[in-house]
């Protein structure tokens, strides 16, 4: 099987090469792909621009846009990683329904995934057309880790009435960053444990999720997507697991 190329597009860059971002961006691409066993569908071009990151829909080639400049490698993983996400799972197939906020934090989790394991990776196997890489390797776990330190979380135990008091918000507004954040360190940790968890996001946006009455009702149909493909839903069952109390109790 070809790998999809990644291009990096000319653009204000700064004080770094073309070919340097390219090599830190393959890096975190090969980390995630790997994780969700498939590669996107087209190839993806990144650009760089002065806005929000972005991947665009309808785009093939995959359009890219990040904000990173110089040689601010943490920031350049952290904003396409989370971009990289957005193609795995399939997010211009169905792209309005009342949990497109679980896939912006599936996205979090990714960016903070991808930062711990580039730490290992550029340890022993550091790209070569980055400046004193293997160096710079553990400032991607600091990086992460700051992230994880300096955000609030719930109580294991308490993540079922944090999510009921905040999914109105969410269903409203899927881009509530903070919030986003909050599912995405409680779920950090299981994924770090067993990348393979990553293939079961690798379906969701197939369906029409905006049939679903409930985010219960969300994971089982991520679970019935999944049983064609002889996959157990491990994470629509760790999802219903830690954040739901009971189905229709407390998920509405």
């Amino acid at each position: 099987m070809v790998t999809p190329p990644l291009r990096i597009v000319n653009g204000n860059w700064g004080g770094t090469s073309l070919r340097a971002v390219h090599a830190v961006l393959q890096t975190a691409y090969e980390v995630l792909v790997q994780a969700f066993g498939k590669h996107p569908d087209a190839p993806i071009n990144v650009g760089r621009w002065d806005r929000s990151p972005q991947v665009f829909d309808d785009c093939r080639p995959y359009e890219v846009r990040i904000n990173s400049q110089d040689t601010y490698w943490c920031q350049y993983v952290y904003e396409f990683s989370h971009e990289l996400c957005h193609i795995l799972t399939n997010f211009d197939e169905y792209r309005r329904h009342p949990y497109k906020w679980f896939e912006e934090a599936l996205c979090e989790t990714a960016t903070l995934f991808v930062l711990h394991g580039l730490a290992e990776v550029w340890e022993t196997d550091p790209p070569r057309d980055v400046f004193r890489a293997r160096e710079y390797a553990p400032s991607f776990r600091t990086y992460a880790q700051d992230i994880e330190r300096n955000h609030p979380q719930p109580g294991q135990d308490d993540l079922p009435r944090w999510l009921h008091g905040h999914m109105g918000d969410l269903v409203a507004d899927p881009y509530i960053r903070e919030s986003n954040r909050t599912v995405a360190i409680a779920l950090l940790p299981q994924f770090l444990e067993d990348p393979a968890l990553w293939r079961d996001c690798a379906v969701l946006n197939l369906w029409n999720a905006g049939t679903n009455t409930s985010f219960s009702d969300y994971l089982g149909a991520w679970a019935a997507h999944l049983q064609p493909l002889g996959r157990q839903a491990r994470v629509p069952d760790l999802v219903s697991r830690m954040f739901l109390v009971a189905p229709g109790t407390l998920d509405r």
